[in-house]
């Protein structure tokens, strides 16, 4: 595949790219990449990293509350550094739960990025998130062709080069993304119980990728999630979310897709 045939601008004037063999584009054109990876996977993270749990009904309503904002700033036609402004002033505005926040401070928060694709998820969340160790498996290997890929992420040049090298890519061992190169099935099975906080799970739609949303693999992805999780999804089809609910996680369905937790 040649990556200059596929790539296409965003709404908010980040890149994305088509992907001929599941027929899907990797981010939305409608929102554009960055945009996208902020919105539906970098936010609700911070969210549930600053509040530990979606179980308070009062921590769901203003989550739903703020994503309607968000919603509405799109809908402006803002830009992907206007997203970021949006969503850092909300993040900066919400009140920590202390023990939460001494919790993950006292350890890296584990991040299963599926799949790595044009590395957004990934390299957003090294951004965002002071201590980190993020893994994402991928079955195509774009690396050297993404290495000119216009990211307007910081750091997205060095990292990419490190993971080219040596599959791996750390800043100052506080952050660490680990490129796991092959089936996202077969790492899944050898990770160890409760090993992860957060799954970005944003793997091609289940009509061309359907292994990766199965009830399998989230009985799977309940037993290498610690018991405090959080699942971030743009799904909200109905039969998603039942198999989730039937592998273990509760669900909470918004503007931009579907959150599981357990």
């Amino acid at each position: 595949m040649l990556l200059s045939n596929n790539i296409f601008l965003g709404l908010d004037s980040s890149f994305s790219m088509y992907n001929a063999n599941y027929k899907q584009s990797y981010h939305s054109k409608s929102m554009g990449a960055y945009s996208e990876t902020l919105i539906k996977h970098i936010f609700p993270a911070l969210f549930f990293y600053k509040h530990g749990s979606f179980d308070d009904l009062l921590v769901q309503n203003t989550f739903l509350y703020q994503t309607k904002k968000i919603n509405q700033s799109i809908k402006r036609q803002t830009t992907f550094n206007d997203i970021k402004n949006i969503i850092s002033n909300i993040n900066d505005s919400m009140p920590i739960d202390m023990t939460n926040y001494k919790k993950y401070y006292n350890k890296p928060l584990r991040i299963l990025d599926i799949c790595f694709g044009l590395g957004y998820n990934a390299m957003l969340g090294l951004e965002y998130f002071e201590k980190c160790e993020i893994y994402s498996p991928e079955k195509d290997n774009l690396l050297h062709d993404l290495y000119n890929f216009s990211y307007n992420i910081q750091n997205s040049k060095d990292i990419i080069y490190n993971l080219i090298k040596n599959k791996f890519y750390t800043d100052d061992n506080t952050k660490k993304l680990y490129f796991l190169h092959g089936n996202a099935l077969d790492y899944i099975n050898k990770f160890p119980n409760s090993f992860f906080d957060i799954i970005f799970q944003d793997a091609f739609s289940s009509k061309y990728n359907e292994e990766l949303w199965d009830i399998h693999y989230f009985k799977q992805l309940n037993r290498i999630t610690a018991k405090n999780c959080l699942i971030t999804t743009y799904a909200k089809a109905k039969h998603i979310i039942q198999i989730a609910n039937i592998a273990g996680f509760k669900s909470i369905k918004y503007e931009f897709g579907s959150i599981f937790y357990k």
